[in-house]
């Protein structure tokens, strides 16, 4: 994971929350340790705004040529996170690989 850790990743998922909800402003809340169902370590970053708080939980990848994204969000509608997307992380870039069908 280049370059992942810290303030670069964090403004990755801030520009891309931004392309998502261009209409509310967003601000980093933490950041904390994740370990996924295999037993491999991750972490979820946590952004919010006046309407929601997305998470972000991120696994890298065995071939590490690039780093599983799952982005999942919080609304005063919804008591538990929901997963929203599935996107790849890799040359600093977030993509949106596919979209979870909610409902």
């Amino acid at each position: 994971m280049e370059n992942q850790n810290g303030s670069t990743f964090q403004q990755s998922c801030l520009s891309f929350i931004e392309t998502l909800f261009p209409d509310e402003s967003f601000h980093f809340l933490e950041e904390s340790k994740a370990t996924d169902a295999f037993g491999h370590p991750g972490r979820q970053l946590f952004f919010s705004s006046s309407t929601r708080t997305l998470k972000f939980s991120v696994l890298a990848q065995a071939h590490q040529r690039y780093t599983r994204v799952f982005v999942s969000e919080k609304t005063s509608e919804n008591a538990f996170f929901r997963q929203l997307l599935e996107a790849t992380y890799e040359e600093g870039q977030l993509y949106i690989d596919h979209i979870v069908q909610t409902e």
